[in-house]
């Protein structure tokens, strides 16, 4: 793995589907504002897939909104594509928006703490390590061909849940739930934040299980113990 290049730093903040990252996303952003407003941060913190053409293609074929690629078997009309052949779309998205937002951040000093990135490409296409070899070899191809350097954050903090916790949140949110978000899809996508942290470097695991604000404030201390010494924070 190349190392971030750049001046700025370079933090992604991961995890399953209903761990609460969203949430903790917004109190750091809200924090870092407030008592920190000398530290240059992106703001908002921008978020993948993002909202462009490519990341709007892919919430449509999550959702099954799209008319020409499914993810669901038995579709008549439509090419069935795989979770590893998905995660392509996410690559494209993704060179995209480090073209428009992160590399001219990084470049210009400014640090960026990111809502997912190429962790959630390689634990929600990938079944095994050799899967996760092959995303980040995926990774490093679509990038070189548009003329970019993959390197790897400086930080990932993955907000980790039990499977269990996860789909009683979603079932309590009553939320439209995508093609990832299924009992299986979570137990794997769990297993598999649980595999990158021990297989890869600059990822910490924070327990994530605590509910209520007390809970909020417990998870937020634990993540920026690692958050805030590479922001240049002394806290």
């Amino acid at each position: 793995m190349i190392p971030n290049p750049f001046r700025g730093k370079f933090i992604l903040l991961a995890g399953v589907d209903d761990s609460g990252k969203g949430t903790q996303a917004r109190r750091l952003e809200t924090v870092l504002r407030a008592r920190y407003p000398k530290v240059k941060v992106l703001s908002p913190f921008p978020h993948e897939p993002t909202r462009g053409p490519i990341g709007q293609k892919i919430y449509d074929i999550l959702f099954d909104r799209d008319s020409e690629y499914t993810l669901k078997d038995g579709i008549e009309g439509k090419i069935k594509i795989t979770d590893l052949e998905f995660q392509a779309w996410f690559i494209r998205d993704r060179i995209q928006h480090y073209q428009d937002v992160i590399i001219p951040a990084l470049a210009s000093g400014t640090n960026v703490i990111c809502d997912r990135g190429m962790d959630s490409t390689i634990v929600y296409g990938g079944n095994s390590i050799g899967d996760f070899q092959k995303i980040v070899a995926l990774h490093e191809t679509m990038f070189a061909e548009a003329g970019l350097i993959l390197f790897w954050p400086d930080l990932i903090v993955i907000y980790d849940i039990t499977p269990e916790t996860a789909m009683r949140r979603r079932k309590a949110s009553g939320k439209e739930c995508d093609a990832f978000e299924d009992e299986l899809k979570t137990r794997r996508v769990t297993s598999n934040y649980r595999a990158l942290a021990a297989l890869y470097p600059n990822c910490h695991l924070i327990d994530a299980e605590p509910e209520g604000e007390d809970g909020q404030k417990a998870i937020f201390a634990d993540a920026r113990k690692y958050i805030y010494p590479i922001l240049g924070i002394k806290d």
